[in-house]
C-alpha cells in the first residue's frame, strides 16, 4: 500500500511538471500536431518515468549514512487470540475504504461513458442518412435540437436552418475534419484515463486541453477553404448553443473565444525550439527520480511476512541460512559493511578501526538512561568482531520477551496488525540507550515495544572490537498479529 501511494505521488508530480510545461511553453503555439501528441503521451510518460532509472556515474558515492542499521535481531511475533468473547472491530480498514471509494467512482465514470455511447448508437439508428454521403464519413440528419457533432466515422447534423448554405458547409467541413483526424479515439482514450485516475485533477485538465487542440485542428482545416473573417463570424453566432452528448466532438464549444484567438495565429510559423524543450524536461525528471530511487535503495526495508503463524504467544523463527525470507546472513552483512566503509571517512579525532567498520550517524533522540556516559559520545558501531549478546543467550532472550511482552488491548480490539521496528544501542557496560521506534504501527503497540526493550536494560554483554568493549546499534522487529 505504501509503495503504491509513493508511486502515485511520484507519477502525479511528473504529470504536474509536464502539464505546467505545456501551459507555459506550448499551449499558445500553432504547432497543433505536436501539441496533440504531447498531450496524449504526457500521462503515459508520467506513469513510466518513476519506474525508470538512469545509470548515474556517481551512484557509488551516494551516502548511506541515513540507512537503517543492517544488523537486526530476529523478528519477534506477538499473537493475539480472539477465542474469547467476540471483539467489536470495524468492518473495513481505512485502506479498504479508500479502495472501495476509488472503485465506486471509477465504475460510475465508466458507466457514464457506456451510457453516452449507448445514446449515440440509439441516435444513429433513428437518424436519416443524407444523400451524397462523404467517402470519409456517414452524414446523418438528426431530429430535434441536437447540435452538430462527430463520433468515429459518423457526422450528426441537427437543425441548421438558422445558418446559410455557406455556413452549413463550414460546419460540415469542421466535423469531417474531426472524423479524418480520428479525434474520437483520443477522446475515448482520455475518458478511460479519467475513469482510472479520476482522483488526479491534472488528468481532467489535460483532457480539456486536448479538446481545445482538437477544435483548433478542425478550425485550421476549414480555413484552408474559407476566409478567417467569415469563419470567425460563424463561431460568434454559434457561441451560445448548448452541447449535447459530451463524448462527441462538437462544432460549438465553450472554448470558442480561445478558438477565435487561435484563428488569428493561422498561417504563422511555429517555433521549432519550444517543442524541443520537452526533452530536457523529461531528462530532468528521469534524473530526479533516479537519484531518489538510488537513495531509497540504500535503506534496508522491513522483513517480509513470515510463511506461517506460530501457535505460541511469542515466537522467533531461527535466524539461520535459508530460513526466513528476505534476511541476510552475518557474512553478507559484514561484506556490505566493509564495502560501504570504503566510501566513508572516519572521524579525525577518533582512531580508525583496523578493519574500517562503518559507523552510522544517528539522530539525537531521548536516551533510556538518565545519565550520560563516555560511550554516548562515541558513534555506535553497526557490526563488530564480537557482537553483543543477551545474558544467557538467545534462548533466554526469547523467554524474557515471552514473559514480558503483551498485545495492547486497544490495539487488539481495533484489529491493528503489523510490524514495529525498535532501534537501540548496547553500551559498553551492557546497558541500553537511544531507544527509538524506526517503524511505527500504533501508539500503544509502539509504546509496548519500547517498554519491553527498556526492561532489557543491563541484561546484555557488550560487544567488542579488537578486544575493547564498544557501543553497538541493534534493531529489533516485533510483529503483532491476531489469530
Amino acid at each position: 500500500m505504501e509503495t503504491t501511494v509513493n508511486y502515485l505521488i511520484q507519477s502525479g508530480f511528473a504529470l504536474l511538471v509536464l502539464y505546467l510545461f505545456y501551459r507555459l511553453v506550448l499551449r499558445n503555439q500553432p504547432s497543433l500536431y505536436y501539441n496533440r501528441a504531447y498531450l496524449l503521451l504526457a500521462p503515459l510518460a508520467a506513469l513510466v518515468i518513476p519506474l525508470l532509472e538512469l545509470p548515474l556515474p556517481f551512484e557509488a558515492a551516494l551516502p548511506a549514512a541515513k540507512a537503517i542499521p543492517s544488523i537486526q535481531l530476529q523478528e519477534i511475533q506477538v499473537v493475539g487470540y480472539t477465542d474469547a468473547a467476540p471483539v467489536t472491530t470495524q468492518l473495513l480498514t481505512i485502506g479498504q475504504l479508500l479502495i472501495t471509494l476509488y472503485s465506486i467512482v471509477g465504475l460510475v465514470l465508466l458507466i457514464r461513458l457506456g451510457t453516452q455511447l449507448a445514446r449515440i448508437r440509439q441516435l444513429a439508428s433513428t437518424a436519416t442518412p443524407l444523400q451524397g454521403t462523404n467517402a470519409d464519413a456517414t452524414i446523418l440528419q438528426t431530429e430535434g435540437h441536437v447540435p452538430a457533432f462527430a463520433f468515429l466515422n459518423y457526422v450528426f447534423l441537427g437543425s441548421l436552418a438558422h445558418l446559410s448554405d455557406k455556413e452549413q458547409q463550414q460546419v460540415l467541413r469542421h466535423e469531417l475534419a474531426h472524423v479524418r483526424l480520428r479525434h474520437t479515439y483520443d477522446i475515448l482514450y482520455f475518458e478511460v484515463l479519467t475513469a482510472i485516475f479520476w482522483f488526479n485533477p491534472l488528468v481532467w485538465l489535460l483532457k480539456e486541453e486536448l479538446r481545445d487542440v482538437h477544435e483548433y485542428q478542425a478550425d485550421a482545416e476549414v480555413l484552408s477553404d474559407y476566409q478567417p473573417q467569415e469563419y470567425s463570424s460563424l463561431l460568434a453566432k454559434e457561441a451560445l448553443y448548448v452541447t449535447g452528448i459530451p463524448v462527441g466532438s462538437y462544432f460549438q464549444k465553450p472554448q470558442v473565444f480561445r478558438r477565435l484567438h487561435m484563428l488569428q495565429q493561422y498561417g504563422r510559423p511555429s517555433s521549432r525550439m519550444r517543442p524541443l524543450l520537452a526533452l530536457p524536461v523529461v531528462l530532468l525528471l528521469l534524473f530526479a527520480f533516479s537519484v531518489n530511487n538510488q537513495a531509497s535503495a540504500d535503506v534496508v526495508t522491513e522483513q517480509e511476512e513470515p510463511t506461517s503463524l506460530t501457535e505460541i504467544l511469542v515466537t522467533a523463527p531461527a535466524r539461520k541460512a535459508g530460513i526466513p525470507i528476505g534476511e541476510k546472513s552475518s557474512t553478507g552483512i559484514a561484506k556490505e559493511s566493509a564495502a560501504v566503509s570504503t566510501e566513508r571517512n572516519t572521524s579525525p579525532d577518533k582512531p580508525e578501526p583496523t578493519n574500517k567498520l562503518i559507523q552510522f550517524d544517528e539522530p539525537s533522540t531521548k536516551s533510556a538512561k538518565p545519565e550520560a556516559t563516555t560511550s554516548e559520545r562515541v558513534k555506535p558501531y553497526s557490526y563488530v568482531e564480537q557482537m553483543p549478546s543477551f545474558i544467557g543467550g538467545e534462548t533466554e532472550m526469547l523467554k524474557f520477551l515471552g514473559r514480558n511482552i503483551r498485545y495492547p488491548k486497544t490495539a487488539q480490539e481495533a484489529g491493528v496488525e503489523g510490524l514495529v521496528v525498535v532501534s537501540f544501542v548496547v553500551e559498553t557496560d551492557g546497558s541500553l540507550h537511544d531507544i527509538t521506534v524506526l517503524k511505527k504501527l500504533h501508539d500503544e503497540a509502539d509504546a509496548e515495544a519500547v517498554r519491553v526493550v527498556e526492561r532489557m536494560n543491563g541484561q546484555w554483554n557488550a560487544g567488542k572490537q579488537n578486544g575493547v568493549a564498544v557501543p553497538v546499534r541493534y534493531t529489533l522487529p516485533i510483529r503483532f498479529a491476531i489469530k
